[in-house]
């Protein structure tokens, strides 16, 4: 993903993250939101194999790191996990050498912002970058591959064929429409037209 560096701005951004770790592998989700409401989404394929928690660290570590070479310096950053926020704000004594390492990243990191906050959500409200950590998880691709997501705004029954949820089915008959010129469209191919008998 092609990211375009910005002049430096004090406008408030928000940062979504969430970390994955499963017997398939560990992801990092992150989605990124500008003041306009741009979004940028990344999902990560790791390399290697972290706990939960280190790949929830991994990930707002990744997303720091992100916003930072964007020159961002008002920054509200959103996760599920309450051990990272708590840490982050003192309420919790970190346990283990590699969670205050860790820490301690995410520390020097925020040095760089004019503003930073880290807020715990509900798992609900985080869901985009759960996919996407699920997804970095989970799918194991190259590094330059690139995968189209497509926005379906309808059911393909609704659009074409509308009548099978007023009638019974034996009532309608299946007529194949000629294939649509627009070559944008990913549903014309595969488009058919119910008459009522």
């Amino acid at each position: 993903m092609e990211i375009r560096q910005l002049n430096e701005t004090d406008e408030k951004w928000i940062l979504f993250t969430d970390g994955a770790s499963n017997i398939r592998g560990s992801g990092l989700g992150i989605i990124l939101k500008s003041p306009q409401w741009d979004i940028i989404p990344q999902s990560i394929s790791c390399g290697f194999q972290a706990t939960n928690n280190e790949a929830e660290y991994e990930s707002l570590i990744t997303g720091l790191q992100l916003d930072k070479d964007m020159k961002i310096r008002n920054l509200k950053v959103r996760v599920d996990s309450l051990l990272i926020t708590n840490h982050f704000n003192g309420s919790y004594a970190v346990k283990g050498e590699i969670l205050a390492i860790y820490l301690q990243i995410v520390k020097e990191l925020a040095k760089e912002f004019k503003i930073l906050n880290i807020e715990h959500v509900p798992r609900e409200n985080n869901a985009e970058a759960d996919a996407l950590a699920n997804l970095g998880s989970t799918l194991k691709i190259l590094a330059y591959s690139k995968i189209p997501i497509i926005h379906i705004l309808h059911l393909t029954i609704d659009l074409v064929c509308p009548e099978v949820k007023e009638g019974p089915l034996e009532s309608l008959k299946f007529k194949i429409l000629p294939e649509k010129k627009d070559p944008g469209s990913y549903r014309s191919r595969h488009i058919c037209k119910m008459e009522k008998s």
